[in-house]
């Protein structure tokens, strides 16, 4: 009989006793909830809010170090170059190419990972509202586990 086997056994009808109480605990919240005529809504919330044109001038920082680098360590400017063949003609054609990904960053690429990261927000929010609303004493457990967890981690002393 391994360990968890025997604390069960020895401890079952506490964690039985405890088990139906948060059931019956969980139940007559949500019986009351719904009683009073809550019902779960789901929201759409945006906590990230897109960025401000002061903020998007930075756009040529991020291009230079993430499409632009993907661009010259695949060596495009040298095939570009070498097609090109003249100085010129390339240092236009690389400018065209920049305000291209510029404008890629500016408004395609930095709005959907805002959307993105706003709807899996929004999503996690959602579920735990709906965790709450369905079992308040499983959501309230939960809060009070990671403030507990938290505080734990953060208070222990260094050794």
């Amino acid at each position: 009989m391994t360990w968890y086997q025997k604390t069960l056994k020895k401890y079952g009808k506490e964690i039985l006793t405890g088990a139906i109480f948060s059931v019956i605990c969980t139940l007559a919240f949500l019986l009351w909830i719904y009683g009073m005529g809550k019902t779960f809504t789901w929201t759409d919330i945006s906590p990230i809010d897109p960025p401000s044109i002061f903020v998007r001038f930075l756009y040529s920082a991020l291009t230079f170090v993430t499409l632009g680098r993907i661009l010259y360590v695949t060596g495009f400017y040298k095939a570009l170059y070498q097609i090109i063949g003249d100085w010129q003609s390339f240092k236009e054609a690389k400018v065209i190419i920049w305000l291209l990904l510029m404008g890629a960053m500016f408004f395609v690429i930095v709005p959907t990972i805002v959307d993105i990261l706003n709807g899996i927000l929004s999503v996690g929010y959602n579920l735990f509202a709906l965790i709450l609303y369905a079992f308040p004493p499983v959501g309230v457990s939960l809060i009070f586990f990671v403030f507990y967890f938290y505080f734990k981690r953060k208070l222990r002393p260094i050794s």
